[in-house]
C-alpha cells in the first residue's frame, strides 16, 4: 500500500511540473523591459531569459513595457489570441537607435512552450 500511494504521488508532483510552460525571451536591444503576462512582472534585461509558468496558467500573451521614469510608458502587446507581431515607438525608448522596437511571438498551441523575439 506504501508503495501505491508513493507511485501516486510522484505521478501527481510529475503532472504538475508538465503542465508549467516555458517562455524563453530573446531581447536582441540595448534596453531593460517590464513583461506582463500570466504571473508576476519580470524584468527582460538584454540577452536571453527563461520564465518558467505558473502550474495551469501557461504563458499564452504578454505585454512587453519599457518604463520612463514617468508617463507615458511604451508598450506592445503579443501572443496568441493577439498580433503574433507588434511594434511600439512614441515616446521612443532612449536606449534605441531607431525609433521603434518590436516583440514577435511564436508558439505551436496554447499549452506548448513560447518564444519572445524583441529587437
Amino acid at each position: 500500500m506504501k508503495k501505491i500511494v508513493l507511485a501516486a504521488l510522484a505521478l501527481i508532483g510529475t503532472y504538475s511540473v508538465t503542465t508549467a510552460n516555458v517562455l524563453t525571451i530573446y531581447n536582441l536591444t540595448p534596453c531593460t523591459y517590464t513583461l506582463n503576462s500570466s504571473g508576476p512582472l519580470s524584468t527582460i534585461p538584454p540577452g536571453t531569459s527563461t520564465f518558467i509558468s505558473p502550474v495551469n496558467d501557461d504563458f499564452h500573451i504578454a505585454k512587453v513595457v519599457y518604463e520612463f521614469p514617468s508617463y507615458p510608458w511604451t508598450s506592445v502587446a503579443v501572443g496568441m489570441s493577439t498580433p503574433y507581431a507588434n511594434s511600439a515607438g512614441q515616446p521612443v525608448p532612449p536606449c534605441l537607435t531607431n525609433p521603434f522596437y518590436t516583440a514577435s511571438w511564436s508558439q505551436a498551441s496554447i499549452t506548448a512552450d513560447a518564444t519572445l523575439v524583441i529587437f
